[in-house]
């Protein structure tokens, strides 16, 4: 299969060494750091004891490398409107597009049948990835696999088991092609369950995230030490009981686990993906993490007062150092 990531940082690269090693014909649309490093010397993963290198083709121009099977997106939110405006050259008919990226994605009010369109005009702004990738081509994603880029094209996943890359097609699509994705990603040695509610997927890890990131941004440490003090905890469960709420104004039920979500026991010294992004000053998942939130609350009428109130600090915060508009 020819397989392009679009977006290879922590979670591409992680995904990339994977079906590369699988024998599989994989590209990389990168810039910058990681870019040159794949180019000169490959792109390296460290995990589970193991680390090896492949040499998948890299490039900034995905018109280098023409029409693919699939594409992966692994880009933070704020770079999707680069995906909308440069992903076309990898399309063909058949081509699948699978967004593993973190939050509500920019499709979701389209397939959910919501009269509203909050999403597309926070995610998908002038409407280009609608345009360009369409709805048919979709597959949803969510990924459990704490990686990060520890220098330039090298990444390195500490956690010792297989990432974990759930799929689904959209809730109003009957895609028989999900199923050979995953076949594709378990071959590699990924694990790579289907959801038939790929929606409530994205709530559940969205809750995770929206507990945790925000919160580390604004302290500068990691999850293991949030679950040390009471006064965070307290917020987390104030801030998830308020997503919840919203969730369920979608029709979304979330069972919680608040010892998983809360006990200091099931935390690491992880930094999250948005502190990742806020160590090394790059735009953060602010909209599609807490703001979007935020913002279906307010349409159903749904109080998020913690939520607001973190959003708020959070955007002073970002705008300061120039990365939130």
């Amino acid at each position: 299969m020819k397989v392009c990531i679009f977006g290879a940082g922590a979670i591409g690269g992680f995904a990339a060494s994977y079906l590369s090693r699988a024998g599989h014909e994989i590209s990389l649309i990168s810039r910058g750091a990681n870019l040159k490093a794949f180019q000169n010397t490959g792109l390296t993963l460290s995990h589970a004891g193991d680390t090896s290198t492949v040499h998948p083709i890299a490039t900034d121009n995905p018109a280098d490398i023409g029409q693919v099977d699939i594409v992966l997106v692994t880009v933070k939110g704020p770079a999707l409107t680069d995906v909308g405006a440069y992903i076309q050259p990898l399309l063909g008919d058949e081509t699948q597009v699978i967004f593993a990226m973190n939050g509500i994605p920019w499709w979701y009010d389209i397939v959910m049948g919501r009269g509203q369109a909050t999403s597309g005009k926070l995610l998908d702004r002038g409407g280009q990835l609608q345009h360009t990738v369409g709805i048919e081509r979709i597959i949803g994603c969510v990924v459990d696999c704490p990686a990060a880029v520890s220098s330039p094209g090298f990444v390195i996943c500490k956690r010792g088991t297989k990432g974990k890359f759930t799929i689904g097609a959209p809730r109003s699509m009957n895609n028989p092609r999900v199923g050979i994705l995953s076949g594709i990603l378990e071959d590699a040695q990924m694990l790579a369950p289907i959801s038939s509610n790929i929606e409530q997927e994205i709530w559940a890890k969205l809750i995770v995230n929206l507990s945790r990131s925000p919160l580390a941004v604004l302290t500068g440490v990691d999850e293991m030490e949030l679950a040390k003090h009471s006064e965070t905890t307290e917020i987390t469960r104030e801030m998830v009981n308020e997503a919840t709420l919203v969730a369920r104004s979608h029709g979304i039920q979330l069972h919680l686990n608040w010892d998983q979500l809360l006990n200091i026991e099931y935390r690491s010294e992880h930094r999250s993906s948005m502190l990742q992004d806020w160590d090394f000053q790059r735009p953060m998942e602010i909209d599609s993490i807490i703001k979007i939130v935020s913002l279906f609350g307010k349409e159903a009428s749904i109080k998020t007062p913690t939520i607001d109130r973190i959003l708020a600090l959070l955007t002073i915060k970002a705008r300061q150092v120039g990365l939130y508009y």
